[in-house]
């Protein structure tokens, strides 16, 4: 039974994804020549990816990068259960700004100044 919740968990989280992530109602339908032309001049909206791991323990872990905004999100949900944790929220703007990071040598810097 415990099992089932955690699968329709995963399930539900799935979907919701999937929802947020489908194109609006209106592309389905058909849009007129105006709508045409106001979707071209917006970005495109799906910026999300989303992975699913399950990790040793048991528990599956959802991870969410949202492309656009250059963020991660890191959910572990529980088999038994069904319930979504928020494990971890962060910003990688910065850390993708980065040069190196526990780098072993060489380093992007030794390297740049070896001039061939």
């Amino acid at each position: 039974m415990n099992a089932w919740l955690g699968r329709i968990g995963f399930v539900v989280a799935m979907g919701g994804l999937f929802w947020l992530l489908s194109p609006p109602l209106a592309a389905l339908r058909g849009q007129t020549a105006y709508s045409q032309q106001e979707s071209a001049a917006r970005p495109l909206q799906n910026s999300l990816q989303v992975q699913s791991t399950m990790l040793s323990s048991g528990v599956q872990q959802l991870s969410v990068i949202d492309s656009q905004s250059k963020s991660l999100a890191v959910y572990h949900i529980e088999p038994t259960t069904g319930k979504i944790l928020l494990k971890s929220v962060r910003n990688l703007q910065w850390d993708l700004q980065m040069e190196h990071f526990n780098g072993q040598a060489p380093l992007p810097g030794e390297l740049r100044q070896v001039q061939p």
